[in-house]
Parts: structure tokens; C-alpha cells; sequence
């Protein structure tokens, strides 16, 4: 269950959106989260609470992402 966690932020840091973003709509520092996608940080040691915040904002833009339909 936790690789499935690391793997999922480790895929949000993948993702198109800036740091800025992430941070204004998880209430994770900025600097935190650049941190992290910068690698200076390692997921494995993020906080449980850093985590589940970032873990859960992945679900919802995954859930938004596959909600998208496709105009003609």
C-alpha cells in the first residue's frame, strides 16, 4: 500500500502542474514541494501528512483527468 502511495505522488510530480499549483491547493509549502520533485527530498521519508495530502490531490486530478470527455 505505501509504494502504491510513493509511486502515485511520484506520478503527480510527473504531471504538468506546477509547484506553485499543488501547493495553493494542498496547503503543502512551496518550498516543501519543490523539495520533493527536485529530488533533494526523498518521498520515502515524507511525513504522513504531507503524503495523504498529496496523495489524495493526485486521486482527484486522476478522477478529473478520466472525466474528461472528448468534444467532436
Amino acid at each position: 500500500m505505501i509504494e502504491k502511495v510513493i509511486k502515485d505522488i511520484e506520478e503527480l510530480f510527473k504531471l504538468k502542474i506546477t509547484d506553485y499549483r499543488i501547493s495553493k491547493d494542498t496547503g503543502v509549502a512551496l518550498s516543501v514541494i519543490q523539495n520533493y520533485r527536485s529530488g533533494k527530498y526523498s518521498i520515502e521519508n515524507m511525513t504522513l501528512k504531507v503524503a495523504k495530502k498529496l496523495h489524495e490531490y493526485y486521486l482527484e486530478k486522476k478522477r478529473r483527468i478520466k472525466n474528461v470527455k472528448i468534444r467532436k
